[in-house]
């Protein structure tokens, strides 16, 4: 059930991003939202992020060739970003690049789930110890935004911690999916010329 969500995620991700043209990908139609670009980049690496940084504790997909040679390859998840940092990142992002790179992130993970055991949902990684050894994921504003939210408290307040099934259904599906209505909202507001 897990694969199968990872795979809608990711075949929805290609259905909205797919044909987003560069100026789409710098674009903020409405001017308080993130641009699209970022957006996109956002969801790659917060799976990324969390299946390999959080759970793991291995190296992400964008440390790996070809990724780590590439234009996207920008430290972070975009959590705690300001305004200006995901500017920058939606200007370095080539879409074929990014889905490509989504699409290399999304195999790394069902890969790995397919070859382990359920037990592995119900553990909960020392994500903390694992962040720790990225500067990228200690600012005030990652940890800020990564420790809030219904799930986090739910989930520490009954298991002293995060299983690695929150991370795997809140970060890498449920939050995507909320992603995806953002960037089809907002390629729409586009394309309609409304501001």
């Amino acid at each position: 059930m897990l694969i199968q969500q990872l795979d809608t995620v990711n075949i929805r991700l290609h259905h909205s991003a797919g044909d987003l043209a560069p100026e789409e990908l710098v674009a903020q139609p409405i001017p308080s939202a993130n641009p699209i670009g970022f957006i996109v980049w956002h969801m790659a690496r917060s799976q990324d992020w969390a299946a390999n940084t959080a759970i793991r504790d291995e190296p992400e997909v964008i440390t790996r060739d070809p990724w780590s040679r590439s234009t996207i390859a920008v430290p972070g998840i975009g959590t705690g970003f300001e305004a200006g940092q995901a500017i920058d990142v939606s200007r370095r992002v080539d879409l074929n690049t990014l889905l490509a790179y989504a699409d290399a992130v999304h195999a790394d993970i069902t890969s790995w789930l397919r070859n382990e055991d359920e037990s592995l949902l119900d553990e909960v990684p020392d994500a903390g110890a694992h962040d720790g050894r990225h500067p990228e994921y200690l600012t005030a504003g990652f940890r800020a935004e990564m420790s809030s939210g219904p799930e986090h408290d739910d989930a520490v307040g009954r298991k002293g911690g995060l299983p690695a099934w929150i991370y795997l259904t809140s970060v890498a599906v449920t939050h995507l999916h909320r992603h995806l209505g953002e960037v089809d909202l907002l390629k729409e507001l586009l394309r309609r010329g409304v501001r």
